[in-house]
Order: structure tokens, then sequence, then C-alpha cells
């Protein structure tokens, strides 16, 4: 039977996982709407360097192990909680090795890279965050393989909340960044023994006892999985490591509230490809290359829906949206902002799922290092020219100049498909055609200053939906019935005609 829609099982774990990225992704905005209020510039640049440095880092000593549990724990009948406490034991031991740095001087090093004395003795005691947050990383992959989509979901919320309110609460009557790390380690460790218990209980069985054998077959396993993530991990967050190491800390953290992919990335994509990714597999393994490309254009279609009138309508909108979540001193975060939403388009197929499914995971770790390379490079000189903005410039078109066409030929020799054929290309420029219409008619209304800044969300917003949602169905992208699951049902007006 043809691919032509995503499962009934396969839709609901999207939308529970979907739900729950939203969530997460609104508590940590919010968490940055609070923080830029209560902190100075420099002092909330100072907290985000702290955890800049634990995010950069946290990947060297992980190397995959958290993902291994997705390829260990599935189908497991004889010890699954003897794996999972084999996982857990590495893990332990590389958050151990992070904290040991940190703590002899790795701390006072970074400091001296990121040319902030402040940062030091932050880093030398906050260190110990390691301990709990690497070992909770295995909470995703267990869950997920045990089928626990619901129990994952509400983990994430429910964790980010407990940070939210842990660094929130402690920053309220203490305007230090030492008091929101002070509350990042609270929550963490909280954190990380509920979700132990999560996983212990998910993991069912009397055999609990790891064994060497088990912890070098992961080890084995994650060490060159490792390798490949670890360059894309430090990919991600390098435009931020080069603005803290080249500019202010005031001026980092204006740049890193505004030098973000929206949510709605990880929302829909991510979670799209988390369910996929097994029917990829399962159907090149099977020969049925035209089944994948279906489904590559349906997972497209239905991510541009949603992603390309947002990266318009947020384009028009950036610098009020700015001003309104952190306050005017934030406002030049607006165009880091909508340097990074030109990237959404290209996120609409997640080209690193359907190359590994097929069994080709070597060009992603080529693209990875030559790209690394390149954005490095570029960011050092374009920061240095353009000032914070230089960075994220520099990282969205090495993606769109090199990552994209890069990864599209390996695409297409893998499926043995042209990229006419691959890309459902029609419906993406019919969508893109009517937000980019329905984008220019509200700035257009906005842009007239009437009736103030203090309207322009809304008023933007009230003139884009309608207008976008009329072009769609009359382009034959969308129904009016997928138009009302989107607004609520509004429906803006008829077909027709």
């Amino acid at each position: 039977m043809q691919v032509r829609t995503l499962s009934r099982s396969r839709t609901a774990d999207v939308l529970i996982l979907s739900s729950g990225s939203f969530l997460t992704a609104l508590v940590s905005i919010l968490s940055g709407v609070v923080l830029t209020r209560l902190l100075t510039q420099a002092n909330f640049g100072t907290y985000r360097q702290a955890g800049l440095a634990m995010s950069f880092a946290v990947p060297l000593v992980m190397m995959g192990l958290d993902r291994a549990l997705f390829t260990f724990l599935p189908g497991e009948q004889e010890r699954p909680r003897a794996v999972l406490v084999e996982n857990l034991l590495l893990l332990l031991a590389a958050g151990g090795a992070l904290t040991l740095f940190a703590m002899i001087g790795g701390g006072r090093l970074l400091a001296r890279r990121f040319d902030n004395p402040a940062l030091a003795p932050l880093l030398s005691w906050f260190a110990a965050y390691a301990l709990f947050y690497v070992p909770a990383t295995a909470v995703s992959g267990c869950l997920l393989a045990r089928q626990q989509t619901r129990t994952l979901a509400a983990y994430n919320v429910i964790s980010r909340l407990m940070n939210f309110l842990a660094v929130v609460s402690l920053v309220w009557f203490w305007r230090k960044p030492a008091a929101a790390l002070v509350g990042v380690l609270i929550g963490t460790a909280i954190n990380c023994v509920a979700g132990v218990w999560l996983m212990w209980r998910a993991c069912p069985g009397v055999e609990w006892r790891p064994s060497r054998e088990g912890m070098g077959r992961q080890l084995a396993f994650a060490v060159p999985l490792g390798l490949s993530s670890l360059v894309g991990s430090l990919g991600q967050s390098l435009d931020q490591m080069v603005v803290s190491l080249r500019c202010t800390p005031a001026q980092f953290a204006v740049y890193t509230v505004g030098a973000m992919e929206v949510p709605l990335v990880g929302m829909i994509t991510g979670s799209i490809t988390s369910v996929v990714m097994v029917d990829y597999a399962r159907l090149y393994r099977q020969g049925r290359v035209g089944e994948i490309v279906r489904l590559v254009q349906l997972a497209m279609s239905r991510s541009a829906l949603i992603l390309l009138p947002a990266m318009t309508l947020l384009w028009v909108v950036a610098p009020a949206l700015m001003r309104l979540l952190y306050g005017p001193s934030y406002a030049g975060a607006a165009l880091p902002f909508r340097i990074y939403l030109l990237l959404l388009p290209v996120r609409t197929l997640t080209f690193g799922a359907v190359i590994q499914t097929t069994g080709s995971s070597r060009p992603m770790l080529v693209q990875s290092i030559i790209g690394l390379a390149l954005t490095a490079t570029s960011g050092w000189l374009l920061a240095g020219w353009l000032g914070p903005a230089g960075a994220a410039a520099a990282s969205v078109s090495v993606t769109l100049l090199f990552t994209v066409p890069f990864l599209l030929l390996v695409l297409m020799r893998r499926l043995r498909q042209p990229a006419v054929t691959i890309f459902p290309w029609a419906v993406l420029a019919r969508t893109l055609a009517a937000s980019l219409v329905a984008g220019s008619a509200a700035y257009l209304v906005t842009a007239w200053g009437w009736p103030g800044k203090a309207a322009t969300l809304p008023l933007a917003v009230a003139v884009f939906v309608p207008v976008v949602g009329c072009l769609l169905v009359r382009l034959g992208v969308a129904d009016w019935a997928m138009i009302r699951r989107l607004l609520g049902g509004f429906a803006p007006c008829q077909a027709g005609g």
C-alpha cells in the first residue's frame, strides 16, 4: 500500500511531541523575557555565557551516549533495566569528567577567553550542573524507545517549568547572574532525579546489574556516532561562541535573545522527523524509493504550510516583537532574528534524517566538518566587520550556500531521484507566494504607524492571517478544513470564484 498519509498512531505521536516542544519552547522564551527585565544586560550576558560554555562542552564528553538507547533498548526483553544502568553510568562518568575539568581551572580559562572575569567563579561551582544534566539527557532516548511518548512530553514541559520557577524565584530576590545559575542547578538536579525514576519504571525487570561487556558495546556504538553529532552540536552554537569571544557581555545578551530559530522548527519538523524515521528506514530496506519520495513531499508540504507563513509574519513584526518580549534596550535583537528566519524554508525537510535512514552517515560527518570550518572562519571575519549580526549572517549563509546544496546532492544519489522530483516545488512556491503577498499587506498597514507601536503586532496578525488563509485555499495548497484546524475554526472568507 502506498504511503500517502502518516498513520494515525504516527500522527498522534507527532501531535504529542509537537505540543510538548511548543510548551517547553514557550517556557524557555518566557524565562528570557523575565530575566532581561530583572538583570542588567551585562549580568544577563554573563548568565547566558555560562550556559553557552556548558552547552558547548557537554557534547564533547557525551559522545553520542545519550542516543545509544535508541538502538539498545527497543525490543530488549531480558535486561532492559541493566542496559539503562550501563548507559547512565557512562553518562555520569562523562558529566564527572566535565565537572572536574571546570573545577581545576577550565572555568577560569573560559572566562579569560570570553574576556569576562565575572564568569570565572560562576563556572567553577556551576560545573556541578554537568553531574545532573548529562545523565538526564538519556530520558528522551529511553522513553521513546519504550514507547512512552506522552510521558516524555509531560516530562519535557514540567522539567522546563521547574527550571523556570527555580531561576525566576531566586533572581526575583537576588538580582545577580549567580542567582540564575543556582536556580538552573537546583532545577536540573530535581529533574535528573525525576527523569531517572521515570526511566527506571519504563525499563522493568529483575536484572539491573551492569556488565563490562554491555557498557563496552554501548561505548563502541556511541563514539563513532558521537563524533558525527558532536560537530553538528558545536555548529549550532558556534555563532554565539564567536559573538561571546569578540563582543561585550551586553552585546552578547542582545544577540543571544535574537539569534535563534523560532520554536516552530523543533515543534514541527523535529517531531515529524522523530516519528517518520522508522518509515524511511523500512521503505528504503524494501526498495520502495517512490514511497519515500511521497512521504518526504507530504512532510515538506505540511511543514511549509506553517513555517513559510510564520517566517513572513515574524519578519514583518520582528522589531515590535523584540521590544515587546525583552524591552526597548533589546530592539537590536530583531536583526539577527530576521537573519535566522531565512532558514525556515530549509527546515521544511530534515535532510539528515532521510540520509541517515538510507544507511549513509559518512556524508553527514563530512558536511558537518566542512560546514563547521566555514562557519567559524566566516563568522569570525564578519563579526569583526559587521558586529554581532555578522556571525548570524555567516551561519545562515553557510547553511544556504554550502550545506543545502551538498546534502541535496547526497540525497539525490541515495534515492536515485533528481531534485525536481524529490521536492514538492509547486506546493512550496504557492505557499511562499501566498505568504509574501500577505506579509506585504501586513507590512504596508503597519508601516503607516497607525494606531501606534503598541498595536503593530495585533494589527499585523489581523491583516496577515485572513489574507494568507484565503490565498492558500485559492491556490489549492490547503482546504478549509485544514485552515480551520490551524485557526481554531475561524474561516475569514469562502472559497470559490
